[in-house]
């Protein structure tokens, strides 16, 4: 029987950590200010961005939530991260995707500044991560890291299959595992055969958001198996690995509890290390 990696739990460790910083931040004046923009007509993402908030604060952290109505258009949005791409005391800026219907959600990451992208997603800032040189990594990619940093799983040497190639999460977290010194194999809707790639891996992540996508037989014996996927269904949330995967895995993520709380807790982490490097502080 698999072993949980407990997503909440090394979330507060997290936490805790960023408290400290905070506070030394505090010493010289500084209290890291994150700003979150979200559709009030979105409930589901509200409710993202609030746990966003809830986190930061217990944190330390400044944190504000600001909402756009889609009937104010696109345009409204750009206006207002312009605003906050000017404002010195915010450091960090986060657009809750998905955006509403008909809105481009990759072009919008264009017009937060590099240096305040708290999720990482700007051109400017992916460029970094192909070119081995991250500003900062993005939020779900460096929660997985974390979580496995935390329970002592390691990365380096390890065979990686990582399933969706998203430009938001796949991408990203395949480039994490391969900086971390993995050799990774990433598949996608056009791979003919997942389940012959995913059990070649000691560690597989899944990120393709397709409930019960990977099988309890496509998964070898004392895996490591990361859930990145979250689906809400008329039974619940449903993640993209089949509960019955706990029957071989040797490590496994739940759904929820698992990679949801460190990309939250990455949220504020990362809004911290933007902090400092604008204004001069060590990084985490």
């Amino acid at each position: 029987m698999a072993q949980q990696l407990d997503g909440r739990r090394a979330a507060k460790r997290v936490q805790e950590s960023l408290r400290r910083r905070v506070e030394a931040l505090a010493l010289r004046g500084v209290v890291p200010k994150l700003v979150m923009l979200v559709s009030e007509a979105d409930e589901v993402s509200l409710g993202h961005v609030r746990r966003k908030a809830r986190f930061a604060e217990g944190a330390g952290l400044a944190a504000e939530i600001r909402t756009f109505h889609p009937s104010d258009g696109v345009k409204s949005l750009e206006l207002a991260i312009g605003r906050l791409n000017e404002q010195d005391d915010v450091d960090a800026i986060l657009v809750q995707l998905p955006l509403p219907a008909g809105w481009d959600d990759v072009e919008m990451m264009r017009y937060i500044r590099p240096d305040k992208d708290v999720d990482g997603l700007h051109p400017d800032n992916l460029g970094l991560v192909a070119y081995g040189r991250p500003r900062i990594w993005p939020c779900t990619a460096r929660g997985v890291g974390e979580l496995l940093d935390q329970y002592d799983v390691p990365v380096r040497g390890k065979v990686v299959c990582v399933v969706g190639r998203s430009a938001l999460v796949g991408w990203p977290i395949a480039q994490y595992f391969m900086a971390r010194g993995a050799t990774v194999i990433q598949c996608h809707r056009q791979t003919s055969s997942i389940g012959g790639w995913t059990r070649q891996a000691d560690i597989v992540v899944s990120a393709a958001g397709v409930p019960g996508l990977v099988r309890p037989e496509e998964v070898r014996h004392g895996a490591v198996v990361i859930d990145v996927g979250l689906t809400y269904t008329p039974d619940g949330p449903r993640g993209d690995v089949d509960p019955g995967v706990v029957q071989r895995a040797a490590w496994f993520t739940p759904v929820p509890g698992g990679v949801g709380p460190m990309t939250v807790a990455m949220v504020a982490q990362n809004a911290v290390d933007l902090c400092a490097i604008r204004r001069g502080g060590e990084r985490g």
